[in-house]
């Protein structure tokens, strides 16, 4: 089954309880242990309305997943449009850093969902990879604003791009708990990284 967007009010609102329930059980348990069952009772719905309309549970965590990449690539594409206002290097990559923490924060139960598919089969998901690869050309774009007199290359606008998608990602994980708490020091430290590695 594939899936489609809803277009009727009724089925639209059937989504969201659905989509609400699996995000609140995505932030309390792992995906692979949370069931269809468990998602259609904490929605106050039934299973076989579910999978009417996901057909899946992987279905739906890409619908969860697809309203993260919206987001991210919203903040890239704002960067992007300030960048001829922006400053320095390290002003866009604090900017970018802070804004990126912020999505994660709010749309982490869908992002562990898709690291747990990820490890399953190591492979990444094509919206995982063009998120990233926006990520690259803000970096390349910064390069080119900022760093103009000096060499650099494409391997440093993807080193930065890595570096501020695992840093953040594993901070809003808890998997990186000596990282500095106070959020100013901490992006600070992630943007002079980031600006490092743009000069490579």
């Amino acid at each position: 089954m594939t899936y489609s967007e809803p277009s009727q009010v009724r089925a639209i609102e059937t989504e969201k309880r659905f989509l609400s329930a699996f995000k609140q059980l995505l932030q309390e348990k792992a995906f692979g242990t949370t069931t269809i069952d468990e998602i259609a009772q904490r929605a106050g719905l039934h299973r076989g309305a579910f999978l009417k309309r996901f057909g899946s549970k992987k279905s739906a965590l890409f619908v969860l997943y697809e309203a993260y990449v919206r987001k991210a690539s919203a903040v890239i594409g704002s960067i992007t449009a300030r960048l001829p206002y922006i400053a320095t290097a390290y002003e866009v990559c604090n900017q970018m850093s802070r804004e990126l923490e912020r999505i994660q924060k709010e749309d982490f139960s869908a992002n562990r969902a898709m690291h747990e598919m990820f490890l399953e089969k190591l492979q990444t998901d094509p919206s995982t990879k063009r998120i990233f690869m926006e990520t690259v050309a803000l970096m390349r774009a910064t390069q080119e604003r900022f760093l103009a007199d000096q060499p650099f290359t494409d391997v440093g606008a993807f080193a930065a791009t890595q570096l501020l998608v695992t840093i953040n990602y594993n901070f809003v994980l808890k998997a990186m708990p000596a990282l500095p708490r106070d959020d100013d020091v901490r992006h600070q430290l992630i943007a002079d990284c980031l600006v490092r590695a743009l000069k490579i």
